[in-house]
């Protein structure tokens, strides 16, 4: 059978079928209607009626192409944007702070937000939620998901390649996404991700930072959590 036959046939067993749909939603509503158990009025009798409608989608308000549209005095369809709008995702801060990158292009070399415990309180709190999933609560990789990526796991955050990253890029990869991670720029304002950057700093410091390095209260701590 040639194209031209298949497709008469299909549309014949389409029309045969919105035609038994129809009789079945005729007699269905006659049935509803003389039934003395659906009397009422309003929403009440409306719930009972059965509504068919399996063409919405194909006839619907529209333009075609080249037609012009009616309401406007030059026919254009398509609008010019309200003047002073902008798109909803464009983002009006400097490149620095909303993309992560340098006037010469280049990954930040440092977190431009100022940083603070209650900034790295935030990071901590983004990073358990958002991120700890896949890379682990200390950021080392170690978790249920890496478990079961045989192929491709999710990477240490703390170890490298990773943990010798520019700010910037960490950054990037958060609001763009890398790989199989999707981006999270939906989820986490520009704030919050540089804030989650500077959490992911601080557990790569943590890895490799002395006792001496420390404060005394600290030093002191960590000895004794460690005796």
């Amino acid at each position: 059978m040639r194209r031209g036959g298949v497709w008469a046939v299909v549309w014949a067993r389409r029309g045969l079928l919105l035609g038994a749909v129809a009789l079945a939603g005729g007699v269905a509503g006659c049935a509803l209607q003389d039934d003395p158990a659906l009397e009422g009025e309003g929403d009440e009798r409306g719930a009972a009626r059965l509504e068919i409608d399996l063409e919405r989608m194909i006839y619907q308000p529209r333009y075609d192409a080249w037609e012009p549209a009616a309401v406007f005095p030059d026919g254009k369809v398509m609008r010019h944007p309200p003047e002073g709008t902008v798109p909803r995702d464009r983002v009006t801060e400097s490149a620095l702070l909303s993309e992560g990158l340098t006037e010469e292009g280049g990954h930040a070399a440092r977190v431009p937000i100022t940083l603070s415990r209650e900034v790295l309180r935030r990071g901590q709190q983004r990073y358990d939620i958002f991120c700890a999933l896949c890379h682990g609560v200390a950021g080392d990789g170690v978790s249920e998901v890496a478990r079961v990526m045989t192929q491709r796991p999710p990477p240490s955050l703390v170890e490298a390649p990773i943990a010798g990253y520019a700010p910037g890029r960490v950054y990037q990869v958060i609001d763009q996404g890398y790989g199989l991670m999707r981006s999270y720029a939906a989820d986490l304002s520009i704030t919050d991700r540089w804030a989650v950057v500077a959490y992911v700093q601080a557990l790569q410091r943590a890895r490799s930072v002395s006792l001496d390095a420390l404060p005394a209260p600290v030093r002191e701590r960590a000895l004794s959590e460690l005796r």
